[in-house]
């Protein structure tokens, strides 16, 4: 009679552990949708974070995104919605006159889920604030058309 007993406290105990387990699981897995969903659209960043890099290149392009009334700068990465890192690259091209010719990466990662959600590269022989320049108006370019297709 006690192995009867004991044999329904087990059963018991796995009856109220069962639904806590699911519920356990049901909200683990719901927080992994969370964190894994896909990328913002283009469209869908209203504020951006422009991490700071070795040279003027990354305050050039902040000046300019702060001037577009369309998306706002973060001060703290933890406040945007992206993040907008970009890379220089300078060489000397020899010519009848010498070129200093510039190639610019620059890449927007939503911050949640940390994947792409644009990137563009651009070079050019002349200077890096006409080059900040492009690369701000590509954006711009691509995020009207993002726009559309909302």
């Amino acid at each position: 009679m006690n192995m009867r007993c004991a044999r329904r406290g087990v059963s018991g105990a796995r009856l109220v552990i069962l639904p806590v387990l699911l519920l356990v699981l049901t909200g683990f897995l719901a927080a992994q949708a969370t964190v894994s969903a896909g990328p913002l659209s283009l469209y869908q960043v209203k504020v951006i974070y422009v991490a700071p890099s070795s040279d003027e290149f990354a305050s050039q392009l902040k000046s300019r995104l702060e001037r577009w009334e369309a998306v706002r700068i973060a001060a703290q990465p933890e406040e945007a919605d992206a993040v907008l890192t970009c890379h220089t690259e300078s060489r000397i091209v020899p010519a009848k006159v010498v070129l200093r010719w510039t190639t610019a990466e620059a890449v927007l990662v939503d911050r949640r889920s940390q994947k792409l959600v644009w990137k563009t590269s651009k070079n050019t022989s002349l200077d890096t604030a006409r080059l900040a320049e492009e690369i701000v108006e590509q954006l711009k370019k691509d995020w009207r058309k993002s726009a559309g297709e909302f």
